[in-house]
């Protein structure tokens, strides 16, 4: 009878079975019992430090605590009290048994994307040599880097493909559907299977690659909008959003890079051509992108005056992906020794940037389109 009759716990006024009244039972109950275990513990050394007791100390003339003791007691209690009346009062019910409740640190982040913040931070790195036009000894072969991989046979793939579309923008045709669609899956490849070994690469060669990275999954969404808008037309948004935050990624990075050079006295002028044309041309992407976000029936409305700009925005588009790739395959063979510094940063300029825009000017100079 005694055990199955039940009466208000000490210590948060739960009613439980008699026979567990002793034992606090988690929560804010431990919290005061642990108090309590702490006081009592404090007076039971106390007691054995003094064998005399003393007029004004912590024992009275009867071995019992002083007042500094009891106060202390009495201080630890009702501070426990009051800890489980506000929890209870948080909570908005009484303290129950800890069920072993694993607490979240929050969110696993992959390593490579830590590293997207931790390469864009870092604009200390030096360069590579201060004698930029020199060749780097002990280098590899063309012929001696890693080709036959998923990575090698997609960089390949898209190389045949572009050989193909300059043909094609000679003889002024429009891309096909399947072509788009081959080119989707053929960068999509190329640039997730090169994030295993970024890493080891200085900073701003990381930082372009992530950013390059961000460029082209829009450009994909793009070229995938202008086949099949029906389909594919919204796909702008979401990735327009990480192009955006891609280029403000990449420029800040660089102009603090660059900044520095020039404080340090070490500032390479052959930069800048690269890194503004890139700018103007980003910039017209972002325009572009501006008149799609700003009108939802962009490609029901762009046809009547401009019967052409769907084929103009496929062609840029892969255009500008072999392009975007063959700038990242520039790193690698920098990084490789096959072709370092000045000249790999300057072929890189003139062939990834300038020449492609040109020739792409004058093979769809007739149409009808606008970009933007």
């Amino acid at each position: 009878q005694a055990l199955g009759s039940s009466s208000p716990c000490a210590w948060c006024g739960v009613h439980r079975p008699m026979a567990f009244l002793g034992a606090p039972h988690g929560g804010p109950c431990a919290t005061q019992a642990a108090a309590l275990s702490a006081v009592q513990a404090t007076q039971a050394a106390s007691s054995r430090s003094f064998q005399a007791p003393k007029s004004g100390g912590n024992l009275d003339g009867s071995g019992h605590p002083g007042p500094s003791v009891a106060g202390g007691v009495a201080v630890a209690l009702v501070a426990a009290r009051s800890l489980a009346r506000r929890q209870r009062h948080r909570t908005g019910r009484t303290a129950t048994p800890s069920r072993g409740v694993q607490v979240s640190t929050g969110l696993d982040v992959p390593e490579e994307i830590q590293d997207i913040g931790v390469a864009g931070r870092d604009v200390d790195t030096p360069h590579w040599s201060q004698r930029p036009m020199d060749d780097a000894a002990g280098g590899l072969k063309f012929h001696e880097l890693d080709w036959p991989n998923v990575h090698g046979l997609s960089c390949g793939a898209s190389g045949v493909l572009f050989l193909y579309e300059l043909v094609r923008f000679c003889l002024g045709e429009a891309p096909s559907d399947l072509e788009c669609y081959a080119a989707a899956l053929i960068y999509a490849v190329i640039y997730a299977s090169r994030f295993d070994g970024i890493r080891t690469l200085a900073p701003h060669f990381r930082v372009t690659f992530y950013a390059t990275t961000g460029w082209c999954i829009y450009y994909i969404a793009h070229l995938l909008a202008a086949t099949n808008p029906a389909i594919f037309s919204h796909w702008v948004y979401p990735t327009g959003v990480v192009f955006l935050a891609s280029s403000i990624y990449f420029y800040k990075h660089w102009i603090e890079r660059m900044y520095r050079h020039f404080v340090e006295d070490r500032f390479r002028p052959y930069y800048v051509p690269g890194l503004v044309g890139l700018m103007y041309f980003h910039w017209l992407d972002t325009v572009d992108m501006m008149n799609q976000w700003l009108d939802p029936q962009y490609w029901e409305h762009v046809v009547v005056d401009l019967p052409d700009q769907a084929w103009t925005i496929a062609d840029v588009r892969l255009t500008g992906l072999f392009m975007s790739s063959m700038a990242l395959f520039m790193i690698t063979l920098h990084n490789k020794g096959v072709l370092t510094g000045g000249k790999n940063t300057l072929i890189t300029v003139l062939f990834t940037i300038f020449v492609p825009a040109l020739f792409l000017t004058g093979t769809h100079a007739t149409l009808q389109a606008s970009f933007p």
